[in-house]
């Protein structure tokens, strides 16, 4: 309706009836007042051919990246998602203007693997989605879940004067500005009513009904940037619930491929939030569901390119392994131990490993795991950095 408005002014009020009264569009049971309006409008969208399509190819796209990344090694696999997660915290943050860095990042993920007394930076953040991975989630169905949700994944970086006064969400109210600090939102007010509106959106997103789960994924996002039960931490808090809700559907890669891909393309992200919330577009959702599912697509395409690379070089040092001369005078346990880092050095975000990490994965006493990584060293096949705990890394001379 944005872009008909512009199209045709004069036609836009029978272009809407027309629209809501048609048999295929859904008309939901959540609503809007555009900032400066009096007039109240039902969310709605039309399930066109163009939307239709997206679910498809979500679900094409899903089945490929479980086909790539299931015969990999447990080694790979956990690398491979320990970056995700990397790359799925650090694009979050940069969206939402938080300063971190990916090396940050992979810290504070080995202290809490290796269950460290102090808890790092991202501790809380860190923990819920690699529970995404490895364990079950509950699903949110009341407020008070959403806003365990804000305290585990958002609120230990928010600033003093953007902390939660309310029961569960914010006191007073808050508006969205545009670069030209002109007000193109204002978040739902009063506390009631934002309790009132995020229940509402808690209900559409777990009721069964015939709308494919992952538009319902796309609307919430949209309708909990509308209520903006937070001061400072909405988008970070509402694509952790996407992810949640994306992991019951799909594949868990593409449960955690979201937010690189919006970080990618910052303009159009903040630019279907505009367009959706303008008065002129009276709530309909279609441009808002076509360009979030694009951002799941996106994702999803940027992980299939980089698995497949990533595997293409893992075959390579694997046949290297089998067919060096100077690895055939040593044991098969020196082949596993140059796999297993091969598998760090490509998967993971952090290229180096330690004794510890391989004796998680190699059934051999630490004495013995030295000895033969300091005899891969002399021939060359591994760097060595740091003592205490020691960290090594296959050459890039033996794998190019």
């Amino acid at each position: 309706m944005h872009k008909y408005h512009y199209k045709e002014p004069k036609k836009v009020e029978t272009e809407y009836q027309r629209r809501i009264s048609s048999v295929n569009t859904q008309i939901l049971d959540l609503t809007i007042k555009p900032h400066k309006s009096s007039k109240q409008f039902n969310l709605y969208f039309v399930p066109t051919l163009t939307i239709l399509s997206l679910v498809s190819k979500i679900e094409r796209y899903n089945s490929l990246l479980k086909e790539l990344s299931f015969p990999l090694p447990d080694g790979a696999k956990e690398s491979l998602h320990d970056d995700i997660i990397v790359n799925e915290l650090f694009s979050t943050n940069q969206i939402e203007g938080v300063k971190s860095t990916k090396k940050e990042i992979v810290q504070s993920m080995r202290e809490i693997k290796e269950k460290y007394t102090k808890k790092p930076r991202f501790h809380s953040m860190l923990k819920s989605y690699l529970r995404i991975l490895y364990a079950d989630n509950k699903l949110p169905r009341i407020t008070k879940d959403v806003r365990e949700i804000y305290d585990n994944i958002a609120a230990s970086e928010i600033e003093e004067n953007n902390k939660i006064e309310g029961p569960l969400f914010r006191k007073e109210s808050v508006s969205v500005v545009s670069a030209t600090d002109r007000v193109i939102h204002e978040g739902v007010n009063p506390h009631y009513l934002i309790e009132e509106k995020m229940q509402e959106l808690i209900n559409f997103l777990n009721e069964k009904d015939e709308i494919e789960k992952v538009i319902k994924i796309a609307i919430s996002h949209y309708y909990f940037g509308y209520i903006h039960p937070f001061y400072d931490g909405n988008g970070r808090t509402s694509r952790f619930i996407n992810s949640l809700y994306l992991n019951e559907e799909y594949d868990k890669l593409t449960a955690i491929s979201l937010s690189r891909s919006i970080d990618n393309d910052k303009k159009t992200y903040y630019d279907i939030f505009d367009k959706t919330n303008s008065v002129i577009n009276r709530g309909e959702l279609n441009y808002f569901i076509e360009k979030f599912l694009g951002f799941i697509i996106e994702g999803q395409k940027t992980l299939i390119t980089e698995l497949k690379i990533k595997k293409s070089q893992l075959d390579y040092v694997e046949e290297k392994l089998n067919n060096d001369d100077k690895l055939r005078a040593l044991s098969d346990a020196h082949k596993d131990i140059l796999f297993e880092m091969a598998q760090t050095f490509y998967f993971s975000s952090e290229e180096f490993t330690t004794v510890q990490d391989l004796k998680k994965r190699i059934k051999l006493s630490d004495k013995t795991i030295r000895k033969f990584l300091n005899e891969l060293c002399e021939i060359g096949y591994i760097d060595k950095e740091g003592t205490r705990p020691a960290f090594y890394k296959i050459s890039e001379h033996f794998i190019i």
